[in-house]
């Protein structure tokens, strides 16, 4: 009676975009947390039935998911820091990157009951590799001797005390590396080892799509991958890369376009009623996903 997603799924098209592969561990870890949010309620005869095409921007039918205008009234009060009635593109990429962090605060208390199995409240190395084969995600004994070396070295850089051990504060950097620069730096240089070929340092566009983007999604890809590389230099570095490695890149242009397609008076900003008006607009766009998940975390 549940529906089980990868959470990274939920929360932006990073795991579903080529070029990105979050281990399949984690990926397990956080579809656990993921599970009391998607439960079916009881006596539903179709637990698989499958998300309806979205209908135009002018009809409410079909957006049984989506949010209220009432609910985008609330969020856009928290939204609104300086209360002075608008909402500014900053303001919203604030209001993501901190409810980012009191969601894996919270979420985090799950993950560590599931992995702790000392009960000490605290995760281990040892815990963690030992989570690791319990999913058995390589075949290959190279590649998972590698992969279990470079969350090792996360885990370090998350022991921010030094003592071995990933307390309660320190564990979400493990999982959600964009939180701590330290493992985003690590998480980022082991992508960019992995897929520069010619071990230049940088990422050429075929090199950081690996061959994997065919058919409609070319022109999508070669817009990302010059909108990443910032200096134009017609390659990605490590701080380049980064962006993507942490979702930033993902979440910043989701929250572009809806600004940009909700901004009817074009003030760079937007209202209360702006942000209310654009609930379907919202449903249809890859920003529902942080909405929904921000609207579930306030209570909203």
């Amino acid at each position: 009676w549940l529906k089980t997603i990868n959470r990274r799924e939920f929360w932006s098209p990073l795991s579903k975009r080529p070029g990105h592969a979050m281990p399949v561990w984690k990926c397990a870890v956080l579809a656990f947390l993921a599970i009391p949010r998607c439960a079916v309620a009881e006596g539903d005869e179709d637990p698989e039935q499958k998300i309806e095409e979205l209908p135009p921007d002018d009809t409410d039918e079909g957006l049984g998911d989506s949010l209220r205008p009432e609910q985008l009234l609330k969020m856009h009060s928290k939204m609104d820091v300086d209360s002075n009635g608008k909402v500014s593109f900053n303001e919203l990429l604030e209001f993501s990157h901190a409810t980012r962090k009191r969601i894996a605060a919270r979420d985090i208390k799950t993950v560590l009951d599931e992995m702790d199995s000392d009960k000490d409240g605290k995760l281990s190395l040892v815990e963690l590799v030992k989570d690791m084969d319990q999913w058995g995600e390589e075949d290959d004994k190279d590649e998972a001797s590698k992969r279990k070396a470079v969350e090792g070295e996360k885990f370090k850089a998350a022991d921010a005390d030094g003592d071995g051990l990933l307390s309660e504060v320190e564990l979400p950097a493990l999982f959600y590396p964009e939180l701590h620069e330290g493992v985003l730096q690590i998480a980022a240089q082991s992508t960019l080892a992995e897929k520069d070929k010619d071990k230049d340092g940088l990422l050429t566009e075929k090199e950081f799509w690996e061959d994997h983007v065919e058919g409609e999604l070319v022109g999508e890809a070669t817009t990302d991958f010059r909108k990443l590389d910032k200096d134009g230099s017609g390659t990605l570095d490590l701080e380049e890369l980064k962006a993507w490695e942490s979702g930033h890149f993902h979440t910043t242009e989701a929250l572009q376009k809806l600004v940009e397609a909700a901004d009817k008076d074009h003030d760079l900003h937007l209202t209360s009623d702006e942000m209310a008006a654009a609930h379907s607009t919202i449903a249809g766009s890859e920003a529902q996903y942080h909405f929904m998940e921000w609207a579930e975390h306030h209570e909203l």
